[in-house]
């Protein structure tokens, strides 16, 4: 049995100033990774903040310029993000479906960065008067969609002088640039007012990047900076009422669990959080050299579990921004991963603890840490949340048993000297033998008659027991990717130093929507929609040395759309093109929306 949506393992590919020099760009470096992960058993992938961020040199984009800018516009000192071009993004999302991962991005919604100066700002100093944004568009400088000025952030006359969360003092500007105004006094009940739109801006870029990128879900950077219905919002209208993906809110670590659990409440469980109370516990295990009451650790994960994610570490745990930093190599994280992977949620791994040597090494020569690998492959194999949350003993401050029912009992033993053993019930069948998979314990064990076992663990070390026999890898399902790509003028960028993408479509001129990078063999499914019907004229330009591609016409529309299909003769960059057949057609907007299988292995990386 597989695990559950809720049940995900999950790895954060990059950490502070991440890069590796043996590919071309990052996101180029995360595609070749992604078989390795695929076969060790990851769920998905955590990705860096996929907008143009505050410059493009070592900038991680956690102060985004233009959030329609993904790489493909000429600003900001170049067209590709630190991470790489829209068309490397898209092809890293790509190939991650293929080897059956997902992709969640970081999504940043509370601040933005750099402005130029804003003349009608009040705030004169040239410190804060720069709140002005105008990203480029197909159109020119300054036609780029979702415009800014001062009245778009704190303070603004709906949110003047009021010290709070969602109102950073001293200032307009926070540490990662101006903070954002989503309504009023920050207490929306309907939409935005005139004078600031950000919701509504917000709420159409969200839609408009899940359907351009075809990610599956999400992390919210700094969630506590703005009100948790903005998520709700943003949520419901790119992903439908269900709540079946994976999406984390970062709610910092100075709240208590009851904060994080009322957070999550608010965005009627669109997203959780990451356990950060319940990772202070797991930090003071790993760090209190055996004295530390194991006991106590079941009662400090926070209540709503729904898509809580516990983790250890991560790129603010790195250098100590948020908490100490778990050394991977300090034997009682191994205890502390233990526990986080065998709780409820989705468990976060991060990169710099799964991998002892990664920098500028290609992926298939990463070395990894074994013992973290396996609890990989216990978590996995033996479907940890598909059996339900048991905790079997804590009656001890060295010893903790916990159980996933009838899946797996974890047992910790925090005494750097004596063994810890004790008998439990389990749900397990009377009689059932149970191995050992995380190698603590040689010799397997059976279930009594009455589905008791009497678990042993040695000195600081853990213990996996699941079914005997459960052997093999893992290979997932290759999916499909969908990306849509929108025609229109204050989309994209006609500098001849872009790729230039966008542009509503014209007669007798192809104009480019963007490009995909399908797999050899596969077919590729395409459907034009115009907001109203529009003759028109699709090309695909296949990469070199591939055969070319007829073009396809016919009338797209709102509801009917031009349809069509080719077979791929060559893995590599598709261009897609389209322009209007009528030659007294007014310029349309065109939305061309393409469903293909990126390849496994890319080449060209």
């Amino acid at each position: 049995m597989t695990n559950p949506w809720n049940g995900k393992a999950v790895l954060q590919v990059f950490w502070w100033n991440c890069s590796n020099t043996a590919y071309s760009s990052f996101y180029n470096y995360l595609a070749g990774l992604a078989p390795t992960l695929a076969n060790m058993g990851f769920d998905g992938i955590w990705t860096p903040p996929p907008c143009k961020g505050n410059g493009i040199a070592q900038n991680m984009a956690y102060e985004p310029y233009d959030y329609y800018d993904l790489g493909q516009k000429n600003q900001q000192g170049g067209v590709a993000t630190w991470f790489g071009s829209q068309d490397e993004f898209l092809r890293m999302v790509a190939v991650c479906h293929a080897n059956g991962l997902e992709v969640y991005p970081d999504i940043v919604l509370d601040h933005c960065s750099p402005a130029d100066a804003d003349p009608d700002s009040p705030f004169k100093d040239p410190e804060h008067n720069y709140s002005s944004f105008h990203g480029v568009g197909f159109a020119g400088p300054g036609t780029g969609r979702w415009p800014r000025n001062w009245l778009d952030f704190h303070y603004n006359p709906q949110h003047w002088h009021n010290p709070s969360d969602w109102t950073p003092p001293p200032n307009p500007e926070n540490d990662f640039g101006f903070d954002f105004c989503y309504q009023g006094r920050c207490s929306d009940t309907g939409d935005a007012p005139s004078n600031c739109p950000v919701r509504a801006n917000a709420r159409a870029w969200f839609v408009w990047f899940v359907r351009q990128s075809g990610v599956d879900g999400f992390r919210f950077d700094d969630v506590k900076g703005f009100p948790p219905e903005v998520v709700e919002d943003v949520l419901y209208n790119a992903m439908g009422p269900g709540l079946e993906y994976f999406c984390v809110g970062e709610y910092l670590p100075d709240y208590s669990s009851a904060d994080l659990d009322n957070w999550c409440n608010a965005t009627l469980n669109r997203s959780g959080t990451f356990d950060y109370s319940f990772r202070y516990a797991l930090s003071d295990l790993a760090s209190s050299q055996g004295f530390y009451n194991v006991g106590n650790l079941p009662s400090l994960q926070q209540q709503n579990r729904f898509k809580t994610v516990p983790f250890l570490n991560n790129h603010d745990t790195q250098d100590g921004t948020l908490g100490p930093y778990i050394n991977p190599d300090d034997r009682r994280a191994q205890l502390a991963y233990a526990v986080a992977m065998t709780v409820d949620g989705s468990p976060q791994l991060f990169i710099l603890d799964l991998f002892n040597t990664l920098f500028n090494l290609p992926a298939d020569r990463h070395t990894t840490r074994p013992w973290l690998v396996n609890l990989l492959w216990c978590h996995q194999k033996l479907a940890f949340k598909s059996g339900e949350y048991f905790v079997r003993y804590q009656g001890s401050e060295q010893l903790l048993i916990l159980e996933r029912g009838a899946r797996a009992i974890v047992a910790i033993n925090n005494d750097g000297a004596n063994w810890q053993s004790q008998w439990i019930s389990t749900a397990f069948f009377p009689n059932t033998q149970l191995h050992d998979y995380s190698g603590s314990m040689k010799d397997d064990i059976w279930t009594n008659q009455d589905g008791w076992a009497h678990i042993a663990v040695p000195p600081c070390s853990y213990s996996v027991w699941g079914p005997a026999g459960i052997t093999g890898g893992f290979a997932p399902t290759p999916r499909r990717t969908l990306q849509q790509f929108e025609m229109a003028d204050d989309l994209g960028d006609s500098n001849p130093n872009s790729p230039r993408y966008g542009g509503f479509a014209i007669p007798a001129v192809h104009r480019t929507a963007g490009a995909v990078w399908p797999a050899t063999g596969s077919k590729v499914n395409l459907f034009v929609y115009a907001d109203a019907p529009q003759q028109v004229e699709l090309l695909i330009l296949p990469p070199k040395g591939a055969a070319a591609i007829p073009g396809f016409t016919g009338t797209a529309g709102p509801d009917h759309p031009l349809v069509a299909s080719f077979e791929v003769g060559l893995e590599g960059r598709h261009i897609l093109t389209a322009k209007l057949t009528n030659a007294a057609a007014l310029p349309a907007r065109l939305y061309v929306k393409v469903d293909y299988l990126g390849p496994k292995n890319p080449t060209a990386l």
